[in-house]
């Protein structure tokens, strides 16, 4: 009689550990099956919006998110769900200590991920929108004229391609959305005038607002004559993501040689053909 009993005892816990375990289901399609929304049919198999909400555990031991046939470990297909994403953190562990294969969430430079090969961390390779702005000048107003002496800004651009949102066309400023070098061609050219003797243009790309990081010198001979002064400026530079680089020119004027002419209130324009007046910037 004690034989039986075990026996049949069993049968019962071989029955138990084949039995599919629901949670607000009275019909779970898996070994471990929850309804979030507790939607389901009575009968059959829910349909794909009724899976959305869905948490399953297999017998082989794959888990759905969404779905109720997962086909790998962590399956998060949902047919009728747009939000099959996954979310990871960061960890200060190292890549010996969290083990090869495991991966990370770096919140720098606008963000990337890293996976460990049980010795280092390394990022995994995208391909991120690069900066790349082209900006020119093409209607003569105020904010284009450039005093003797004075240093100034270039500001109120056209704004021809940014698809990174980086420039703003207004202040001139462009802002680095991730560490990288930057690569920028400023060019110029003012209206038909004197070029007073030995004057000369900086052309100047500024960063952070306050700093010189590139300067080139255009200088004029020692007469006066009519003509447009013009020139270009080309360089790379690095920047961290959120540093600012900008466009500021100023002529100067050597007054100890020119006889007192740059104490005179001379005033040029920038050229309103705007082939001459350009900025690009390319993140390399």
């Amino acid at each position: 009689m004690k034989k039986n009993i075990l026996i049949i005892g069993a049968l019962a816990s071989s029955a138990l550990l084949y039995s599919q375990v629901g949670i607000n289901t009275e019909n779970p399609q898996a070994m471990f099956h929850i309804d979030g929304s507790k939607n389901n049919p009575a009968i059959g198999t829910p349909s794909n919006s009724e899976q959305s909400d869905d948490f399953v555990i297999t017998e082989d031991g794959n888990i759905g998110l969404g779905t109720i046939s997962p086909k790998v470990r962590l399956d998060l297909r949902a047919s009728s769900d747009t939000n099959n994403t996954i979310g990871i953190s960061g960890t200060t562990k190292s890549a010996s200590d969290a083990g090869a294969g495991a991966i990370r969430y770096i919140d720098k430079s606008g963000g990337r991920i890293q996976v460990s090969n049980g010795i280092t961390w390394g990022n995994i390779a995208s391909v991120p929108t690069k900066a790349n702005i082209v900006a020119r000048i093409n209607a003569v107003n105020n904010s284009h004229k450039f005093d003797y002496n004075i240093v100034k800004n270039v500001t109120n651009w056209e704004e021809l391609y940014d698809p990174t949102s980086s420039f703003n066309p207004v202040t001139g400023i462009f802002t680095a959305p991730r560490d990288g070098i930057y690569t920028v061609s400023f060019t110029f050219n003012f209206v038909n005038g004197p070029i007073l003797e030995n004057s000369s243009v900086e052309s100047q790309i500024i960063k952070n607002g306050n700093t010189v990081a590139i300067k080139c010198l255009k200088t004029y001979g020692k007469s006066t004559r009519p003509a447009q002064s013009a020139g270009n400026c080309v360089s790379s530079i690095f920047l961290e993501e959120g540093e600012t680089i900008n466009a500021r020119l100023l002529q100067l004027i050597d007054n100890t040689t020119s006889g007192g002419r740059g104490l005179r209130s001379s005033t040029t324009v920038t050229n309103p053909f705007f082939g001459f007046n350009n900025l690009t910037i390319v993140e390399q």
